[in-house]
């Protein structure tokens, strides 16, 4: 075939009208259709269609194979996800600290990784002290950073990493507690001041020293954080206190309280958020215990909210999570849904468990 007929010399406006027909293509699809022609490829690699995929390294024995593979990519970008091998048994922690299992960090890594915006370890691996370092280390661009459920010494890890300058989003969720309060983590000499997102999960009181960090890491990045999710994080009354003056501009915030002690203080917790005067447009609150009364402070206090989910906790089939069922206070909420005119969703209710 003669080249010049070939669909790598399609002219400019059928090469949009591809990108456009690409658009509406699955993933696998889109793959298969991206090898027909360079022109075609170039197409599929557009940022637009690798926002919301994530590659997964799922097996360790064979990264560096794979990763060599992507080496010779024209992808503007990369994001990955290391998930752990399979489970000798449910409960047992993958242990990944063998070396072959990491070699793929000071050989291919360092030529993929300028081009790394997102990062994901996930499902209890287990890794050893100077690994993570040395992969965030020769990773300058990353974006998003989630740690989810990862067995190693955060101390080490966080004291030999240079602070993240690019990092937008962070979410680290610890599977463990630490057995000494000298067991620093120093989160603030890794994040940046430009942080935007920020999510922490389960972190119990015997982590008390990583939540004084953590209320240091909000105040330092007070200035851009937009979206903050506290999920089962104890001492929630204190660091309310922490964040009820701070000048942020909070568009989203996520509060889950499970502890006993911060379920009790749910009324004080609710009266310092109405003090933030933060322009939210999505605001979820979980607990087990909830009046509806404070569904109405709520409302009556951010104006701007789009989305509003308060969901209370319970057992049984009533809506024990909610209390204050009067037909005052139902009228009262019903006027204050409807003074809502920017709400697009709305769940008030129970989860059962």
């Amino acid at each position: 075939m003669d080249n010049e007929n070939t669909f790598d010399k399609l002219p400019v406006e059928v090469l949009q009208m591809i990108s456009h027909i690409f658009e509406f293509l699955k993933l696998k699809h889109r793959k298969v259709a991206s090898t027909v022609c360079w022109s075609w490829y170039h197409v599929s690699i557009q940022p637009r269609f690798l926002n919301k995929e994530v590659i997964c390294l799922k097996y360790m024995n064979n990264v560096h194979d794979v990763l060599n593979i992507y080496t010779k990519s024209l992808r503007p970008y990369f994001a990955f996800r290391i998930l752990s091998r399979k489970k000798k048994t449910e409960d047992d922690a993958v242990d990944s600290t063998e070396k072959d299992c990491w070699d793929w960090i000071y050989t291919i890594w360092p030529l993929l990784a300028p081009k790394v915006t997102y990062l994901e370890f996930f499902d209890r691996v287990k890794i050893k002290d100077g690994i993570l370092p040395a992969l965030l280390s020769v990773t300058p661009q990353l974006k998003v950073l989630k740690i989810r459920r990862v067995k190693c010494n955060y101390k080490k890890i966080l004291h030999e990493v240079n602070r993240l300058q690019s990092l937008e989003e962070l979410e680290i969720e610890y599977s463990h507690t630490f057995d000494h309060p000298e067991d620093d983590t120093k989160l603030l000499g890794v994040i940046p001041e430009t942080l935007r997102k920020l999510c922490v999960k389960s972190l119990s009181n015997e982590n008390k020293f990583i939540i004084e960090d953590l209320i240091k890491v909000i105040t330092f990045c007070s200035s851009h954080l937009q979206s903050l999710e506290l999920l089962d994080v104890n001492m929630t009354y204190e660091m309310m206190q922490s964040m009820v003056n701070l000048n942020m501009n909070l568009r989203k915030f996520d509060l889950c309280i499970v502890n006993p002690i911060d379920c009790a203080r749910v009324p004080k917790i609710i009266s310092l958020l109405l003090k933030t005067q933060w322009p939210l447009v999505d605001l979820r609150l979980h607990a087990s215990c909830f009046a509806y009364d404070h569904v109405s402070d709520i409302m009556d206090t951010f104006k701007d909210l789009e989305k509003l989910l308060v969901s209370g906790r319970s057992e049984s089939e009533t809506l024990a999570g909610i209390t204050g069922s009067s037909f005052e206070s139902l009228s009262r909420l019903t006027k204050s849904i409807n003074s809502l005119t920017k709400l697009k969703h709305l769940f008030i209710g129970v989860d059962r468990y």
